[in-house]
């Protein structure tokens, strides 16, 4: 199967951000040689065979197994590329009390387990895996997309929505609206505050700290959103949503005791 991308952007039919995003932790894909000159040919990590190739504007796609999961995800990744306003993160987004909240943190570290605690306790889900960063406006916004729900702790509110919604059966995606019927409509927040997530523990640690240089390679952003726009740019951008963010590392224990602590902290409902 040939796909044939179309923009009057060259700059966002280019393979930079997939070639920058080899080798990190949440990018499926690694690069093979192709058959033919001129291709540019991926594959899946566990793969050997190309899956698809670019070539220009013209991306070749191979309908080997998981191909239709492999086009959506180009397809998304040139979505983002088309918002050169904005930087998107692997990362979650609350609203509490108003203020924008962005959680950052490595795959299985937590980020939706704790957006949806926060979220069935009134706060806004903005997003549960991805987050956009708008830096002329300061603002986080809505990534509207159905919720992952994964095996391990929940917070109880979570659970009890699942057993209503499907009578107990295992769920992958959800809408957020199935879970939390009548919730507050997602709107852009301010951003207030950054929350990168250390490794679980018995009980929630939630500290305030400094930022520093060093933290801008832990924001996650997504590989387009770092060739979407000059680099020097970017990463003044980036440094700039630290300086103007109150910046937190928290080690997550309980759903429910580690939402309680991140709002009584940042703000939001002391119940």
């Amino acid at each position: 199967m040939l796909a044939t991308f179309e923009t009057n952007d060259d700059a966002a039919l280019t393979v930079d951000d997939l070639l920058l995003a080899l080798g990190t932790e949440d990018f499926p894909f690694r690069l093979v040689a192709s058959m033919e000159t001129e291709w540019t040919s991926f594959a899946w990590l566990s793969d050997t065979e190309p899956l698809f190739s670019f070539r220009g504007r013209s991306c070749r796609i191979q309908k080997r197994p998981g191909w239709q999961r492999a086009l959506a995800l180009l397809i998304l990744h040139r979505v983002y590329r088309l918002r050169s306003d904005a930087i998107f993160f692997h990362a979650a987004t609350v609203g509490i009390a108003g203020r924008g909240v962005l959680i950052v943190g490595p795959k299985g570290r937590g980020k939706s387990t704790l957006s949806l605690a926060l979220a069935s306790r009134g706060h806004v889900l903005l997003g549960d895996e991805t987050a956009y960063y708008v830096p002329a406006r300061g603002e986080l916004g809505p990534v509207l997309r159905p919720v992952g729900i994964k095996p391990g702790p929940r917070a109880r509110a979570v659970d009890a929505a699942l057993g209503e919604c499907a009578g107990g059966e295992p769920i992958l995606r959800i809408d957020i609206d199935r879970l939390f019927p009548g919730r507050p409509e997602p709107r852009p927040l301010p951003l207030f505050a950054i929350v990168f997530l250390d490794p679980f523990a018995s009980h929630p640690v939630l500290n305030e700290i400094a930022a520093s240089t060093e933290d801008i390679a832990h924001l996650q952003p997504v590989s387009s959103s770092l060739v979407n726009a000059p680099k020097a740019q970017r990463v003044f951008e980036l440094g700039r949503m630290l300086s103007c963010a109150r910046v937190f590392r928290l080690a997550p224990g309980d759903p429910d005791e580690t939402a309680v602590l991140v709002e009584r902290t940042i703000g939001g409902r002391r119940s």
